[in-house]
């Protein structure tokens, strides 16, 4: 389940910073790290939800795993893709999407710190209860799409677009098929972005993208 697949992102992140040997793309080969870590974090919040004995672990684990997928994502990815552009002119693009993705972390920052987060196993996911007014739901959803999806596309590396494009259908696939535990059963497909940002690597580090 979330440990097999958080040891094996766990391990492609290690493969995928070992084989970055520019400091500017250090940031996106990081993401398969994070997204093991992130897997890794919601393996113990399941345990912490069947079986007693972890119960007292179930907040902290719940709000680690709360932390990536609602707070890290949303800025880091325009941050890694800002730095691995080279391009001025995208730069210029790149840094306000980045200021969007900052801000909007910042306001799930302060929501889950002032509704909370609840974890409970429906079926054989888990649903995560967040208190967001229903008002910033939906322009959240849309924010959250909009920075993490569009730096992929103005990035001048063009295998940053076949990331993008997993991404879409990812979530789609994700979102056709298992709705209420979006968040959760999307993040099991983070193993197949995590090969794509070792392609990416792989690619930048044979060709004259520097």
């Amino acid at each position: 389940g979330s440990f097999g697949a958080g040891i094996l992102l766990c391990s492609a992140g290690i493969i995928t910073l070992k084989k970055s040997a520019i400091p500017s793309q250090m940031a996106f080969a990081a993401i398969p790290l994070f997204f093991g870590i992130q897997q890794l974090s919601e393996g113990f919040v399941w345990l912490s939800l069947t079986h007693l004995q972890y119960a007292k672990w179930q907040s902290l684990t719940t709000y680690v795993f709360s932390f990536f997928s609602h707070i890290l994502w949303p800025v880091w990815v325009a941050f890694a893709v800002l730095l691995f552009e080279h391009e001025k002119k995208n730069k210029r693009i790149l840094f306000p999407i980045f200021m969007v993705g900052l801000l909007l972390s910042l306001c799930e920052a302060y929501f889950i710190s002032t509704y909370g987060v609840e974890a409970k196993v429906e079926g054989r996911h888990i649903d995560y209860y967040i208190g967001f007014p229903r008002s910033f739901m939906l322009l959240s959803e849309i924010v959250y799409g909009f920075v993490t999806i569009v730096p992929c596309f103005v990035c001048s590396h063009k295998p940053m677009r076949f990331f993008a494009m997993v991404l879409i259908i990812s979530i789609i696939v994700a979102d056709f098929f298992y709705h209420q535990w979006l968040i959760s059963v999307w993040c099991f497909l983070a193993a197949i972005l995590s090969i794509v940002v070792y392609y990416i690597i792989y690619k930048s580090t044979h060709s004259n993208y520097q």
